[in-house]
């Protein structure tokens, strides 16, 4: 054997180390890699399991809504609300229809997505606070009846919500739920 043929198996034979650490350290990346998207598959369940809302698509809804402070709607067809949130948000420049992309959504985490704050005694809107008070009240109603979830209110379809803060009496009232659409079916039809 010669010199050249030593030095041919010599190169040989630390190409087939390199290789060999190349292969070995790349599986030992792509195994640690797998083990963190397993554990991070496993926070995003534990999350859904926590907060009670479940995965990005597992249902596809829609809730007509409307918002008024004191006799004056909330115009939600604005480009700063469309899309704010992948989970539930308006759309098309709709500002009277919910798109609900996942269970367990609540009306305070789609005002959440928005930038907007609502309990049962508050409604903060564009740095105003609008506050239960001895003239003024905060009503929440679910398809017509009054209801004490606000905020907690899990949006469920073809519900029709109205949000209403001011003096209001029973008149104004009625014609605020009576300008509540009924576009979440046309919607829902579509899914």
């Amino acid at each position: 054997m010669g010199k050249k043929d030593l030095i041919f198996y010599i190169l040989i034979f630390v190409l087939a180390i390199i290789v060999m650490w190349q292969w070995v350290s790349s599986s030992s990346v792509i195994n640690s890699m797998n083990l963190q998207m397993a554990e991070m598959h496993k926070d995003i369940a534990d999350f859904h399991l926590m907060s009670g809302i479940g995965p990005l698509r597992s249902t596809h809804e829609h809730a007509d809504i409307k918002v008024y402070i004191n006799n004056q709607a909330i115009d939600f067809s604005q480009q700063k609300y469309q899309l704010a949130a992948r989970y539930t948000h308006f759309e098309e420049g709709i500002g009277d229809v919910v798109h609900i992309h996942a269970t367990g959504i609540t009306l305070g985490q789609l005002f959440k997505s928005l930038g907007i704050d609502f309990n049962n005694n508050c409604l903060v809107y564009e740095d105003d606070s609008y506050c239960n008070s001895n003239e003024k009240t905060l009503k929440f109603y679910v398809n017509g009846k009054p209801s004490a979830e606000f905020d907690n209110q899990i949006m469920k379809d073809m519900d029709k919500y109205l949000i209403s803060y001011g003096s209001d009496n029973d008149a104004q009232i009625q014609k605020q739920l009576a300008s509540i659409t009924n576009l979440a079916p046309e919607y829902s039809a579509k899914k």
